[in-house]
This record gives structure tokens, C-alpha cells and sequence, in this order.
């Protein structure tokens, strides 16, 4: 970080490294510039999905999900047929690619669409995914620019030249995230690199073998995680089946071996190109699985909607059993809350509008408060004393893990005669399994208001639909010898929230009324 310090940066790219990297150093840099070529779709490394609720019985389980927080490996890989699936995908079309944009943009919600990233605009092709817990949220509180376009040349001052007459300049560093391509060429002989076909410019699919591991004309030879995008599941079966045929133990027959490269031909010459080669990921593991063990692995999770999990694909019963054991305990902590304050907290960052409603109740007088509200997680602690500080300088500047800052501004109606303009602060911060909301007091954090520990509401599958569910918390906060009992409620739609409803009942010696808040998003 301190080579970024107070500097100008550019990182070029629109994929994993890129969106990292520039979220990374956003944190010392002055500015810092996205340029990015293309579009993806960005999601963070835990979904909320809905899942079957593990606490039913199992009968109830086939008619309540609900809303479970997992990891996005968990999340996204799921079985669509019963196993083996295959065969594996290895082409799409049009009407593939505006599913997979569909199911993608109901995990993200409309966080993205309604920042400068922007959203895919072709659903006719290939979605790309890039994973970043932070850029998307740098991005729309205006701490990383986007600039869309490609970069085309860099001029002796430094000005980045980009496509359709564009320039980008100011600029101190330049770091190149654009991909890796293939360095096979580097370690193996010109014979064996003819015979695979190798196709050094090509990153997507530089060598023709079957299932990426095996040539016929190589019997001595074999490739394990040397494609694009491998996983170590993969990687594990592809060493298993190098293995097993150059023992001996396992035996190919000429045409399967064929088959598997005129698939890999396909997937060469397929267009549009998918993010990845092997895209289809149960059909990739379950191909290789069938070739290693024929139909007796994996024993567990072969039915639609199961999870896939690599530890499936082996002949340890106990670790298969062990596994299972430990996803049915993830997907209960997934609907238990304990993830809930994090998901629940990224999902309302932006700007909202609302509207508030007093209600006393014994005089039935109402007053209303409507205006802005901003919630912004990356604001400088410029305020802290160097006693909350305890002399560490980097928790003045680094904003990663700051609470989110609540920021209201709205006109408060009195009567019909008597308005005026009022403002309130709050700090919001993720503590193990709860939310708590501080009050903010002549720029300070003072005493904590709230704690509030949301759970998702269960939904009845046969009446369920896309507009989102809801998630709600409950908390008592005592003033003196007022007591105010609050209620949340946050409507999720993916990783976006499209509401919140905050109420609160106030009993007391001389109150006794009902506040309600209903927050709508701001769109740019």
C-alpha cells in the first residue's frame, strides 16, 4: 500500500484480480481507475439462496424454504439432474445465456444495475462472474471509477489511449490484470505441443485432449488443473484417471478416448465462449467421476437441488460421510441469523428516501418526517482520537472494516404551520451475530442504541414468488424511564434490499406513541 499512497492508479481489467486488486488499494490510493473491457456480473463470497428449512420435520421440508446464507461454491453448484449429468455442457445457447443472466441477477438484486458498473446489457451471451466483497460498494460510493473501454496504448506522458477516442490521464501506476495465457510452450518439446495441437494465443482452450488430461498419441503423459478456470476437484479426479490408466487399473476404450477429444474440438471452436471451458461443472466432475469409479461414487448428493461437494467424489466412506454431516451444519448456520448481520447491512448501503409517521396515542395527533437517507460504509474516522487509535496510524486511513455510517436529513411536520429541518446520525457495525446501531454525538460514537439479531421469515414454497422475502430483528432500548421497543424489517431481493420498515413503540411517563420509517431506494 505504500507504494499507491496519495497516487493516481489504473487497473485494467473485468475479472477476479482486477476488481480485488483496485478495492484493495483503493484503501491508500488518491484515486483509483477501473478501466474495465467488459461487464460482469460481481457477487460476493457468500449468497443468500432458499434453501429447505433444516429445523422442519421432513415432511414440512419439501413445502417451507427459506432465506440461508452460504458459501458461493455452495451456492451456485447445485445439481439441476439427477447424477451422473452428463454429458457435460460444453456449448450454450442464446436462451442458455438469458437463464443464466436471470438466475445471476436474482442473487445480486439491483445493487449493480443502479451503479456505474452497470449490468450486462447482452443476455444473449455468456454471463461472466467476477467475486469481490467490496468493489461493487466502492464502486457506487464513488471510490473506485469505472471507465468502460479497452485499453489501446500508453502515450510518453503517461495518457492512457482507450478505444473510441478516449483518454485517461493523471495517472501514476498502471497494473494490467488482463488474464494469463498458456506457458506449456516453455517446458515441452515442439513434437508433443504439435501433437495436442497447441494454440499458444488461444487462453481458452490451448490444447485438444480428452477431458483435458489424456492424448491417445501420450500414453506416458498427462495434463491435471492445466485448463482454464480448473478446480481442485477436478484436479483430483484428473490425477486419479492419469493414474488409474497408466497403471493399468483403468482401461479406455479407443472410442471413448475419441469422443472426449472431439469434445474438446467443440470446445474450442464453440461460440460464443463461456467464461470458462468446462463451465458445466456437475457434468465435467461427474464425467470424470464415471470414468474413474463407473456409477459407485459419489454416493451422496445425486439428487436435483443437492449440493456438490469434491469430498463426494472419493472412496473414503467415513470422509463422505463426515462431509455431509458438516454441509447439513453449514446450511443450518445459513438460516440460524449468525450470517444474517453482514448480508443484511451490504444489502441496504446507498441512498434511500423516506417517509415517517408519529402516531400518539392517547391524543391521536400525527406528526411526519420525510427526507434522505445515506448509508456509507466508506467515510474517513477523521474524528477518532489518537486514544481510540492506540497510536496505529493505519486505523485512521483504513476504512475496510468500518462501521457503516447512518446519515438522515428530512423535514419534520410538526402541524401544518410549524416544519423544520432536522438531522440524525447513527453508526451501524456487525458484532458476531448481531447488528448494533450506535448513537452519533457531535461526530462521535456514543452508547449503543440497538442490537438486533435478524432472522429470515419461513415462506411456503406453493405460494412463494420473486419479489423478494423478508428478514426481521426485535430490540428493547431503555432511556431513563422511557423504553423504546424497535422492529426491523428488510425486504431482500438477492443481495439488494427494495425496503426497510422501522417502528418503534415508546411507552413512558409522558410518552406513548408509534413511529413508523418506510425507506425506498434512490435510484441515480
Amino acid at each position: 500500500h505504500r507504494s499507491f499512497q496519495d497516487k493516481n492508479v489504473a487497473v485494467i481489467g473485468a475479472s477476479f484480480s482486477a476488481f480485488e486488486i483496485a478495492a484493495d488499494i483503493s484503501r491508500s490510493a488518491s484515486r483509483v481507475v477501473n478501466l474495465s473491457p467488459s461487464i460482469p456480473w460481481v457477487l460476493p463470497r457468500w449468497i443468500p439462496t432458499m434453501q429447505p428449512l433444516q429445523s422442519a420435520s421432513t415432511d414440512e421440508k419439501k413445502d417451507i424454504t427459506t432465506m440461508t446464507i452460504l458459501p458461493i461454491d455452495l451456492a451456485l453448484y447445485q445439481r439441476t439432474r439427477p447424477y451422473p449429468q452428463i454429458p457435460e455442457t460444453v456449448s450454450l445457447t442464446p436462451e442458455d445465456c438469458r437463464k443464466r443472466h436471470q438466475y445471476i441477477q436474482s442473487l445480486v438484486g439491483h445493487k449493480q444495475r443502479q451503479s456505474p458498473l452497470g449490468e450486462p446489457t447482452n443476455r444473449e451471451e455468456p454471463a461472466f462472474v467476477a467475486i469481490s466483497d467490496e468493489f461493487l460498494d466502492l464502486v457506487r460510493e464513488g471510490k473506485v471509477e469505472v471507465v468502460h473501454g479497452r485499453l489501446v496504448g500508453v502515450d510518453e506522458d503517461g495518457t492512457l489511449q482507450i478505444n473510441d477516442s478516449q483518454a485517461l490521464s493523471d495517472i501514476d501506476h498502471i497494473i494490467c490484470c488482463s488474464g494469463y495465457t498458456s506457458q506449456s510452450h516453455n517446458f515441452l518439446p515442439p513434437d508433443m505441443l504439435s501433437t495436442v495441437d497447441y494454440h499458444a494465443e488461444d487462453d481458452f482452450c490451448p490444447t485438444i485432449l480428452a477431458w483435458d488430461t489424456l492424448h491417445p498419441s501420450l500414453p506416458g503423459l498427462a495434463f491435471c488443473g492445466m485448463h482454464r478456470g480448473a478446480y481442485m476437484g477436478i484436479m483430483e479426479l484428473q490425477a486419479r484417471l492419469a493414474a488409474g490408466v497408466m497403471s493399468g487399473s483403468l482401461s479406455l476404450e479407443e472410442e471413448q478416448l475419441q469422443s472426449a477429444m472431439k469434445t474438446s474440438q467443440t470446445i474450442r471452436n464453440s461460440t460464443p465462449r463461456a467464461q470458462f471451458p468446462h463451465f458445466d461443472y456437475p457434468g465435467f466432475i461427474d464425467t470424470l467421476s464415471q470414468l474413474c469409479y463407473g456409477d459407485d461414487y459419489p454416493k451422496y448428493n445425486r439428487d436435483v437441488g443437492d449440493l456438490i461437494v469434491p469430498a463426494f467424489y472419493q472412496p473414503d466412506d467415513g470422509l463422505s460421510r463426515k462431509c455431509q454431516l458438516e454441509m447439513r451444519e453449514e446450511i443450518e448456520r445459513g438460516q440460524d441469523g449468525s450470517r444474517m448481520p453482514k448480508v443484511v447491512l451490504q444489502s441496504i448501503l446507498g441512498k434511500w428516501s423516506f417517509d415517517r409517521h408519529i402516531v400518539h396515542l392517547k391524543t391521536k395527533q400525527v406528526e411526519r418526517i420525510h427526507g434522505t437517507v445515506k448509508y456509507s460504509k466508506y467515510w474517513e474516522r477523521s474524528f477518532l482520537d489518537d486514544d481510540d487509535t492506540n497510536g496505529n496510524e493505519n486505523l485512521k486511513h483504513d476504512t475496510k472494516d468500518n462501521p457503516v455510517l447512518y446519515r438522515e436529513d428530512g423535514l419534520y411536520e410538526f402541524s401544518p404551520t410549524q416544519k423544520f429541518e432536522v438531522f440524525r446520525e447513527y453508526e451501524y457495525e456487525c458484532k458476531r451475530d448481531s447488528l448494533e446501531i450506535y448513537f452519533v454525538e457531535g461526530g462521535k460514537r456514543a452508547l449503543l442504541f440497538l442490537s438486533l439479531k435478524f432472522v429470515p421469515e419461513a415462506v411456503e414454497t406453493k405460494s412463494s414468488n420473486d419479489d423478494g422475502y423478508w428478514v426481521k430483528a426485535t430490540s428493547d432500548h431503555l432511556c431513563i424511564k422511557d423504553l423504546y421497543s424497535a422492529t426491523f424489517r428488510v425486504k431482500m431481493n438477492g443481495l439488494s434490499a427494495s425496503e426497510v420498515i422501522i417502528k418503534y413503540r415508546v411507552k413512558g411517563p409522558a410518552k406513548d406513541y408509534e413511529s413508523t420509517t418506510i425507506l425506498k431506494p434512490q435510484w441515480p
